[in-house]
């Protein structure tokens, strides 16, 4: 029977995020990619994937918003836990820059309606030296698929986080970063500061500053899956 690896997406992403990642995993894993429902807080969520999980411990993966719903699930459900990857994610409160342009987008989209993620902002989530058109379009297109109301579910329930390293430091199972290390929306020095503190954690900082590591990256991403999941 092939182990079971369950994937968590980022706001605004569908399943087309991990397209080019799944075709280099291990054949001995069986990908689970899973949604984010909408209109549940952290709690609710963690609820919602215990229910989905079953009763074996699993493997969880989770991609930037999902990496951080993946590390909080962790937090309330440690014993149903095997194994914690986290991609693009800094589990903590969003940095205030991110906090400040996430709250005056949403309250624009309130009077307005949500247009869409533009293209400059699409970009800006990219590497500027693997910049690629086609993985722009892809962004665009998975936020176009997700829709307005799914916008603001994920933007008014997720916006306000707290700071899960202490909770991080007392994982009892293998627990796994990989970002960027110039990444914007990563706090890789709240990262850097786990070091040290659990014998089962493990960091992997990629050179860039790209966020969509599953698209610009998946094969060196598929790689760290691999040796994790093993």
């Amino acid at each position: 029977m092939r182990k079971k690896l369950f994937f968590i997406p980022g706001t605004m992403c569908t399943d087309k995020l991990w397209t080019e990642v799944l075709p280099h995993l291990a054949k001995d894993f069986e990908p689970v990619l899973l949604n984010i429902p909408q209109g549940k807080s952290f709690d609710e969520l963690a609820a919602y994937y215990d229910n989905l999980f079953g009763d074996k411990p699993v493997h969880v993966i989770g991609f930037s918003l999902g990496g951080y719903i993946a590390a909080y699930y962790a937090m309330r459900y440690p014993h149903n836990v095997a194994k914690l990857f986290v991609i693009s994610n800094s589990p903590t409160a969003l940095p205030t820059l991110e906090y400040t342009q996430r709250s005056k987008v949403l309250e624009f989209a309130k009077i307005h309606g949500y247009k869409g993620i533009s293209r400059k902002k699409a970009a800006g989530l990219l590497d500027r030296g693997v910049l690629s058109d086609s993985v722009v379009d892809l962004i665009i297109e998975m936020d176009k698929e997700s829709g307005e109301e799914q916008f603001f579910s994920q933007y008014q329930c997720t916006l306000e986080r707290e700071d899960l390293r202490v909770a991080i430091s007392d994982f009892p199972f293998p627990t796994h970063f990989y970002y960027s290390e110039d990444d914007a929306v990563v706090n890789s020095q709240w990262l850097s500061n786990l070091e040290g503190l659990n014998m089962r954690l493990s960091l992997y900082s990629t050179a860039g500053s790209g966020h969509m590591l599953p698209l610009e990256k998946p094969h060196e991403l598929a790689t760290q899956i691999n040796r994790w999941a093993q």
